[in-house]
């Protein structure tokens, strides 16, 4: 076996080491560092999960060698964290995600030498199981999931039999090889692409003389045979192979005979089975990656050009056929691993470094949409009237956006209208009972929507009625007015279903607030909040707990913050705000922090530019990256790439509205300018649709536009979505149908490390408090996808969207319901460490408080509320009570919520 085969040992590279200098552009960076891997590797797999992780396993260690470790990386913190290791270290292996959400590992090289053995990883309890061993050991191989669902791997190296032409299938469904048809030559380092006809592509590599092979084949799965089509223009081993849109596959660099790395590239047509020549790569390189973008421009990235180890980075864009030099990367590398991510960039991870002989630990992210930004707004349409602030905008179950009152500048309006996102027009809708700004409008889990409060003439005494929308009927409805009239409050729908109304003016700071029930139709006072307040904003939490942060108080601008727990209806103080601030925004972070930006501070003549991050598991604020434009009275958009969205907004007392954008990346905490909107405004709304625009309105101009973060792909290349399960509820799985849910491409790959990931991700958003979530997956093919059982999500409605190769779907608004608790079932109970703990059954999703008492005499109403009970796994609640040992009796009580 020649040196050059064991590219995984770094004795060879002691002879490479020559010095080298990168030049890096003069141009805005487009590769942004990521936290390093816990562990440095090459020669590793990298696997994107069903839940938009992505799972690197194995490969080589410089100074520990062959790894089982095992980590994955989550986007919405861009941090790594280990999980189970691999049975078996192993490098120079592949993995492939299964239709059943579980990843399966073969072969590679270990400690022994070459592995036959294989096994599964699963993503919802992060174990390895052994499945069945291949009949062959072999690394070096490659491995492609066919749309039937088995695997198959071909080819790869064997030190007892040599180079491989053997091929096999994996079944999935018995966990057990078959032997398929042979190549027609046995080969390693070559490349296999799955193509639209459901054939496999197999290109170059090397033979049993270590020659750079230019043969190539075919593999059909219906017969199980390989048929020789026509060769490469040039021979060629290492490069990469990239299904594009199209369905012709480009094949780039790669080595011949290792004299020197190649910089042609050429494309193979698989109507006529024929290879032609394209432009070749502005550099030479081999061991580099390549990556389908969601524009359908190919990434290829560092490597190695003979000389010199690259940090260089180029794209091809099929349009014209070209090369074009991009942002090199921040570390020089070679068999890393490139993985694109839902959100469209591409996460490359650790590598070969010959000049320090080390492996590398550094990981970094691709994000095309900046440099420069791509963003874009459009017009679409102007409102019958022009609404200056103070109005609502809702996102309804039909995809249209309610627009309901706000300011014409000089009185309040009950004038409402509908937004159709299909047609972009805007037509006029039954007027409110009553003229209202600086309202609440609350999307219900029935559909309908809820309006409260607010100011009915422009003397600015507030309301305490209330109405209900139809959406189907569009018409209104009285409702039961509130406790207490206010407005500039907020609203915030409960995982119980409940609104929870907070705070407001109401000729001074509101404390009060209270809890309207949608099954009886009533209002409920609840715990007041410990200071009043208005113009603030509140969040739901993931933990089910309602921020409230800033705002007006009695004494001026505040900066403290509180939070409301539902089990026990009462306010506890958290960490105060390192800027006190009013009209700014709050949004929920997929990460399950809130992003604070924006504002106005010292008496409301100050704009901070700064922006700061709330914790909930410390209760602390941390600043972060500021805005390149102070600003208040902006909107704040979490769009479907987890970036957020920041338009408009003043930055001055003398009426100074922006039409200034910019995009806040929560991963690396910087802000980034994209385009400016048509018009300048402030006090406006902003409403993510269900096509993943966000769509302004209001704010000073009839004028409504739409924006477009700019990842370029055609809307042919879309996965559809024809029918899905709605209304769903905990513990049930979501399923979602419709088409092209494998890509017109595999969008992530090129050599044997990367896992293409021509498969769909399925995520909710909600539409209220913005929380997002992947969902892991029970199976899935070309036209379904079955998630496992929902639990740990809050009941309401969410977009649901199938993300493929980087490219979203349009949305389909689906209807979280509450769940039905049924009679409880105690499973334990038990003293613990001087804490009372018990457990019980339920309905998946269900929500329980616990009260207390120590005389059982005493009505329940004077019970003390401890808590809720946890929901630690899906249907199994828990609850601890940490006082319990001061008491010789205590007795309990679990009420739904």
């Amino acid at each position: 076996m020649r040196a050059h085969l064991e590219n995984f040992l770094p004795v060879v590279f002691a002879m490479l080491a020559l010095n080298l200098s990168v030049i890096h552009q003069a141009e805005a960076a487009s590769w942004i560092a990521n936290t390093p891997l816990t562990t440095a590797r090459y020669i590793h797999t990298a696997t994107l999960l069903p839940n938009g992780k992505v799972l690197v396993a194995g490969g080589y260690n410089s100074t520990g060698g062959p790894l089982s470790s095992v980590e994955l990386y989550d986007p919405a913190t861009g941090t790594w964290t280990a999980t189970h290791s691999l049975a078996t270290a192993r490098f120079n292996h592949t993995a492939t995600l299964l239709p059943n959400g579980r990843v399966l590992v073969t072969g590679g090289y270990g400690a022994s030498g070459v592995l036959s053995s294989a096994e599964l990883y699963d993503p919802v309890s992060g174990t390895w199981t052994a499945t069945g061993p291949l009949t062959t050991g072999r690394y070096l191989h490659t491995a492609t999931l066919l749309p039937n669902g088995q695997v198959l791997v071909a080819g790869g190296y064997d030190d007892t039999n040599g180079l491989l032409s053997s091929a096999e299938l994996y079944d999935p469904g018995s966990g057990t090889w078959t032997n398929t048809g042979a190549m027609n030559n046995a080969r390693y380092f070559h490349t296999a692409t799955l193509l639209p006809n459901g054939q496999v592509l197999v290109a170059g590599g090397e033979d049993n003389n270590f020659n750079a092979l230019s043969s190539a084949e075919v593999y059909d799965p219906g017969s199980g045979t390989w048929t020789t089509t026509t060769s490469l223009n040039n021979a060629r081993y290492n490069h990469t192979a990239t299904l594009l849109p199209n369905g012709q596959v480009l094949v780039a660099g790669g080595d011949n005979n290792g004299i020197y790395p190649l910089s042609s590239a050429e494309l193979y047509d698989p109507a006529g089975g024929t290879w032609a020549t394209t432009s070749s790569l502005t550099t030479a390189r081999e061991w580099h990656t390549a990556t389908l973008l969601p524009n359908g421009q190919v990434l290829v990235a560092g490597g190695y050009d003979g000389t010199n180890l690259l940090a260089g980075a180029e794209l091809y864009d099929p349009a014209g056929s070209t090369w074009t030099a991009t942002s090199s990367l921040n570390t020089a590398r070679y068999n890393h691993t490139a993985t694109l991510l839902p959100d469209g960039r591409v996460l490359v991870a650790g590598g070969y470094d010959f000049n320090t002989g080390s492996s590398l630990s550094s990981a970094e992210s691709y994000d095309s949409t900046i440099n420069p930004a791509t963003g874009t707004w459009t017009t679409s349409g102007s409102m019958n009237i022009g609404r200056w602030d103070g109005n609502t905008a809702t996102l309804l179950p039909n995809g249209q956006v309610l627009v309901a009152g706000g300011s014409d500048g000089t009185a309040p309006l009950s004038s409402v209208e509908l937004y159709d996102p299909s047609s972009e027009t805007w037509t006029a809708s039954d007027a409110m009972n009553a003229a209202r700004e600086h309202h609440t409008a609350t999307l219900l889990p029935d559909g309908n929507v809820l309006i409260t409060g607010g100011y009915y003439d422009n003397t600015f005494d507030p309301n305490a009625s209330t109405e209900l929308y139809n959406p189907v009927s569009g018409t209104w409805t009285t409702n039961t007015a509130m406790n207490v009239a206010r407005a500039e409050h907020t609203a915030t729908l409960l995982p119980d279903g409940k609104l929870l109304v907070v705070g407001g003016n109401n000729g001074g700071c509101l404390s009060s607030a209270e809890l309207f029930d949608p099954a009886s139709g009533t209002w409920m006072i609840t715990g007041s909040l410990n200071t009043a307040r208005y113009a603030h904003t509140a969040v739901l939490l993931a933990n089910g707990r309602v921020l409230v942060v800033g705002g007006m108080g009695v004494s001026g601008v505040l900066s403290s913050a509180e939070l409301y727990d539902p089990a026990t209806g009462t306010w506890t103080n958290t960490g105060a705000l390192n800027n006190a601030r009013i009209a700014h925004t709050a949004t929920l972070l997929p990460s399950g922090n809130v992003l604070v930006a924006g504002g106005v501070n010292s008496g409301g003549t100050a704009y901070p530019p700064n922006a700061e991050l709330y914790s909930p598991t410390g209760g602390t604020w941390t600043l972060t990256g500021a805005l390149n434009t102070p600003r208040g009275y902006h909107s704040a958009t979490l769009s479907p790439n987890g970036e957020v969205l920041v338009a408009g907004g003043s930055n001055s007392n003398d009426g100074g509205d922006l039409a200034s954008a910019e995009l806040f990346d929560p991963v690396t905490g910087t802000w980034t300018m994209t385009g400016s909107l048509v018009n300048a405004r402030e006090n406006h709304t902003a409403t993510l649709l269900a096509d993943g625009t966000v769509l302004i309105a209001g704010g000073a101009v009839a004028t409504a536009e739409l924006y477009n973060v700019g990842l370029g792909f055609a809307s042919s290349w879309q996965p559809q979505i024809t029918s899905f399960t709605s209304p769903s509820s905990p513990g049930s799985s979501l399923v979602v149908t419709g088409w092209q849910f494998r890509g017109v491409s595999e969008g992530s790959g090129g050599n044997t490390q990367d896992s293409p990931a021509d498969y769909p991700l399925l995520q909710l958003h909600r539409l209220d408090n913005e929380q997002t979530v992947f969902l892991l997956t029970t199976n899935w093919s070309t036209n379904s996808f079955t998630s496992v059982p929902l639990w740990n999500f809050p009941p309401g409605y969410a977009l649901a969207t199938i993300f493929l190769n980087g490219i979203p779907s349009t949305s389909s608004i689906v209807n979280i319901s509450v769940p039905v608790p049924s009679p409880v079932t105690l499973t334990g109970a038990k003293l613990t460490k001087g804490a009372f703990q018990f457990a019980f059954t339920n309905s998946v999703g269900a929500l329980f408080d616990v009260l207390a008492t120590t005389n059982l005499t005493l009505p329940l109403t004077n019970w003390t509320t401890l808590g809720g009970a946890m929901e630690i796994a899906p249907g199994q609640f828990q609850f601890t009570d940490p006082r319990a040992t001061n008491n010789p009796q205590r007795f309990y009580f679990i009420r739904s919520q």
